[in-house]
């Protein structure tokens, strides 16, 4: 961030981890007074959506950039994806465009494919890889939106609701590693639920059934 110039702070969401990710964030914090860290230990709902727009409202710059913070997505790609952030107003690090990689199984790979295929031909969305969680959105979009989703479904409800409110995106090629060190706890059938949420309640919307 330093190396692009630009004023920057880091919103180091700690969501209920049972090792030492906290106390090595506070670590970090102490030593940059950019770097904020929020301990999520005691709240009701654990899951990435209720992190993520806990986080929202605890930013303060003109734009914002959600990240896994697992290696998973290369810190590098950060500034390919900031230097495009006056092209739309929301950029989106794409695993599927031309020039994007991952290194996730093909059974992950083929849901993925088969996920976005679907929400395109059904909402007419046009973008690659909806479910991707390397995105930078302008503040304004997010302020704007009304969100409610608490799994990994909020990575889709965010783009659909955005689409649906005349906001633009581009994809910007990254290069996705799947985490070494340990199995990842991602369950298909649970994802599936959750991606399934935004999908329904943007058709109740376009049909009149929701607001």
């Amino acid at each position: 961030m330093n190396k692009l110039n630009i004023k920057w702070e880091i919103v180091f969401l700690n969501n209920h981890s049972s090792d030492r990710t906290g106390e090595l964030a506070k670590q970090n914090a102490r030593r940059d007074k950019r770097v904020r860290v929020i301990q999520r230990y005691n709240r009701e709902n654990k899951d990435l959506g209720s992190s993520l727009r806990e986080g929202f409202k605890n930013c303060n710059g003109k734009y914002i950039i959600i990240m896994d913070a697992d290696l998973s997505h290369d810190p590098e790609d950060i500034k390919d994806i900031f230097v495009h952030r006056h092209d739309a107003d929301i950029i989106i690090g794409s695993r599927f465009t031309k020039g994007g990689k991952s290194d996730m199984p093909l059974t992950r790979v083929f849901i993925s494919k088969t996920y976005n295929f679907l929400v395109n031909l059904i909402l007419g969305v046009r973008v690659g890889d909806i479910t991707t969680g390397f995105k930078l959105y302008k503040k304004d979009v997010l302020d704007s939106l009304k969100l409610v989703n608490n799994g990994f479904g909020l990575h889709v409800e965010i783009l659909l609701k955005a689409v649906h409110k005349g906001y633009t995106t581009k994809e910007i090629p990254i290069h996705y590693r799947t985490r070494t060190e340990e199995k990842s706890k991602l369950s298909y059938a649970k994802q599936f639920k959750r991606y399934a949420e935004p999908v329904i309640e943007m058709i109740k919307i376009k049909l009149g059934f929701s607001e």
